[in-house]
């Protein structure tokens, strides 16, 4: 059993800057799927060059622009100013959205939304990264996504609630950027321990060997996590729930099991190493995203969501416990952005092909392919671990 984590010099304000990021991430994950169906009575399926869908999945390119682009900002000048700015940008564009008159803005709202986050998420693990132990990434690692998830949870039914009858009033929800951006200016250092004592090693890129791992795992487990929402309101519609305040409360399945895991993962950790637990995670993500394509209940569809949220709240951590470990105080804001990156880049490159998959063959279709990913990276680590386990004399 690993030791236990040694304290740290970051404050509770800072600990509370790194809690408002998580309610950010919930925010602009889990709020708008409930309400795509009435963004898209209002806008219609397309206009333009620009799809409703995409409202919901731009905010994955945002955050794979604004996410290596935060971290190499963040390694220059600071992460406290990256989370200040980060904070105020999404506050403003989130709410912003209330007075969108066209999808195209809607969109491009999102667009920022996520640019914004996604700096602000490679500033804060970098924290994380600078000012804990091993032991304490995995806890602040596993902590960070189940309070997001909880935020999401818990106002993704104010969300649809108010989606039900004016839908624009949802977007006031994104104000907690500003409570953010203050928390981060009050409580997040200028510098790092190691930098203020002169510590720190010179600035350094990103290897070139580590840019298939980061990029690929990144994209595979970031469509699986977050590109089920595009899909999911569909499938609930298939089932039956056809008022978003229903797809919401159905939703809470998965968010809870998302929460409790993460909370868990530092004494997982302490119990099977980094491959296992990825290997745990992928298969049951595939596992319950196979149940969510092909179950003929909305409670049998819930219970698919549990069992993916269970992979989740292992998956996403352990993506950024490998991030950090693949870094040094010198590169890790730009390591955990391009991560991060790829993550939420995923569900955006990847609607390209689902799209057209649920449009012909419905959401069941979509969730199926989805599934299958999460089979495929379960077998790659799979045979990581084993290969690494002492072989038998």
């Amino acid at each position: 059993m690993p030791p236990a984590s040694t304290p740290s010099a970051l404050g509770l304000t800072g600990r509370a800057a790194l809690i408002a990021f998580a309610t950010m991430s919930g925010v602009a994950n889990s709020t708008l799927s409930p309400m795509l169906p009435q963004i898209e009575r209002e806008f219609g399926t397309a206009s333009g060059h620009v799809t409703v869908t995409m409202v919901l999945t731009v905010l994955g390119l945002g955050v794979l622009i604004g996410s290596p682009l935060g971290g190499w900002l963040g390694d220059r000048l600071g992460h406290r100013r990256v989370m200040f700015v980060s904070g105020l940008l999404y506050g403003l564009a989130g709410c912003g959205i209330l007075f969108a008159a066209t999808l195209e803005q809607a969109v491009l709202g999102r667009l920022i939304v996520g640019i914004a986050l996604g700096s602000m998420g490679a500033a804060a693990f970098s924290v994380i990264g600078d000012y804990w132990d091993e032991a304490g990434r995995n806890f602040w690692s596993g902590v960070i996504p189940s309070v997001g998830a909880l935020a999401g949870m818990a106002l993704s039914i104010v969300a649809g609630s108010l989606a039900d009858t004016a839908w624009r009033t949802s977007f006031l929800i994104y104000a907690v950027g500003f409570v953010a951006a203050a928390l981060a200016l009050a409580g997040i250092p200028e510098k790092s321990v190691a930098t203020a004592r002169g510590q720190a090693p010179a600035a350094s890129g990103i290897p070139a060997r580590l840019l298939p791992s980061i990029l690929g795992f990144g994209l595979i487990v970031g469509s699986i996590a977050t590109g089920t929402s595009a899909y999911l309101p569909h499938r609930l519609v298939d089932v039956g729930v056809a008022s978003s305040s229903g797809r919401a409360v159905v939703a809470l399945s998965g968010a809870a099991t998302v929460v409790l895991t993460g909370f868990a993962y530092g004494r997982i950790r302490r119990l099977i190493s980094l491959n296992l637990a990825f290997v745990f995670g992928a298969a049951c993500s595939g596992f319950g995203l196979l149940i969510m394509a092909y179950a003929p209940t909305a409670p049998m569809v819930a219970l698919g969501m549990a069992i993916e949220g269970v992979g989740i709240g292992v998956l996403m951590p352990s993506l950024m416990v490998y991030a950090i470990g693949l870094s040094d105080e010198s590169n890790r804001g730009r390591v955990i952005g391009l991560m991060k990156g790829a993550i939420f880049g995923g569900p955006f490159l990847v609607q390209f092909a689902l799209d057209p998959v649920r449009l012909h063959a419905g959401a069941s279709a979509a969730l199926a392919i989805l599934s299958a990913s999460g089979g495929v990276l379960a077998l790659w680590f799979a045979v990581r671990w084993l290969g690494r386990r002492p072989k038998l004399a």
